[in-house]
C-alpha cells in the first residue's frame, strides 16, 4: 500500500516553493517597471508632481583636493542592487519611505535620494569615504657598505 501522506507533503512543498518563486519574480518585475517609470518622469516638469525614492550601492569619495567622486561598493552591482520606490503622491509619503532607509556599507546601501518630476533630486544622503594621506619620514642607511671604518 503506497504512503499517500508522503506524496501530499512533497506536492505541498513544491507548491510553496513555486509561490515563493512567483513572489520574487513579481517583485523583480515591479522593480523594473518602477525604475523605468522613474527614468521617464524624473525632472520632466509635467504635472501632477510625483516623487520617487531610490537607494543604491555607491559611496562618495573625496580626493586630496576635496573633489567628490562616486565609487561602487565592492561586491555590489549597480543594476541589481539599486532599488526605486514610488511614485508617491506627496512629498511627505516619499519622505517617510526615505527616512526608513539606513545607510550601511555592509548591506550595500551607500546613497539614498528623493526625486520628483518638477526639479529632479530634492533630498539626498550618502556615505563618504575619506582618504587621509599621512607622510611619515623613514630613513635607510646603507653607508656602511660604501664607507667602512
Amino acid at each position: 500500500m503506497p504512503n499517500y501522506q508522503t506524496k501530499i507533503k512533497v506536492m505541498k512543498m513544491d507548491y510553496e516553493h513555486y509561490d515563493e518563486d512567483k513572489r520574487a519574480s513579481k517583485q523583480g518585475y515591479d522593480q523594473t517597471l518602477t525604475k523605468k517609470m522613474a527614468r521617464e518622469m524624473v525632472g520632466d516638469g509635467q504635472t501632477p508632481n510625483l516623487w520617487f525614492v531610490t537607494y543604491g550601492p555607491y559611496v562618495s569619495t573625496e580626493d586630496k583636493y576635496g573633489e567628490d567622486m562616486w565609487e561602487l561598493i565592492d561586491g555590489y552591482d549597480n543594476e541589481k542592487d539599486t532599488y526605486t520606490f514610488g511614485p508617491f503622491a506627496t512629498y511627505e509619503e516619499a519622505l517617510n519611505r526615505y527616512d526608513e532607509i539606513e545607510l550601511d556599507i555592509v548591506d550595500g546601501v551607500g546613497q539614498a535620494f528623493i526625486e520628483d518630476r518638477e526639479c529632479g533630486t530634492v533630498t539626498e544622503k550618502w556615505l563618504t569615504r575619506r582618504i587621509k594621506v599621512d607622510y611619515v619620514q623613514e630613513d635607510r642607511d646603507d653607508s656602511k657598505q660604501f664607507y667602512k671604518k
